[in-house]
């Protein structure tokens, strides 16, 4: 039975969310098609074992408050969910949250934790 990665899109006219085939991944890195040094921080590329005319989706995303953080929730969905058939790929932290100092035992949060947002898929 086929196995997909999820990868959910945000601000991608009609399309929500993109599936792979897990069965088709050869590689994740970070950075775009002039290099991996190249946009790190902003776009993943995964390689594909595909005989058809695509063989490399690039996404495109916001950065993640810790490098190499996206990177790595590419490679934790790949490999979770043995038995599942769908994984999600997960959104690691842009802008970890701020809490002022506590008073009377309540703690105001001043600023929300804001998360990576995939924002473009393309093939190639």
């Amino acid at each position: 039975m086929a196995k997909f990665l999820k990868i959910p899109l945000t601000g991608v006219a009609n399309t929500p969310e993109q599936l792979v085939s897990i069965d088709q991944i050869v590689s994740v890195v970070p950075g775009d098609v002039a290099g991996p040094g190249a946009n790190p921080t902003t776009t993943t590329r995964i390689f594909l074992n595909a005989a058809a005319a695509f063989d490399t989706i690039q996404v495109t995303h916001t950065a993640a408050l810790t490098a190499g953080d996206v990177l790595k929730a590419f490679n934790s969905a790949l490999t979770a969910n043995p038995g599942g058939i769908v994984s999600t790929l997960g959104a690691p932290l842009n802008t970890a949250q701020v809490v002022a100092p506590a008073t009377s035992g309540r703690q105001l949060i001043t600023t929300q934790a804001v998360h990576v947002n995939y924002t473009a898929i393309a093939f190639s």
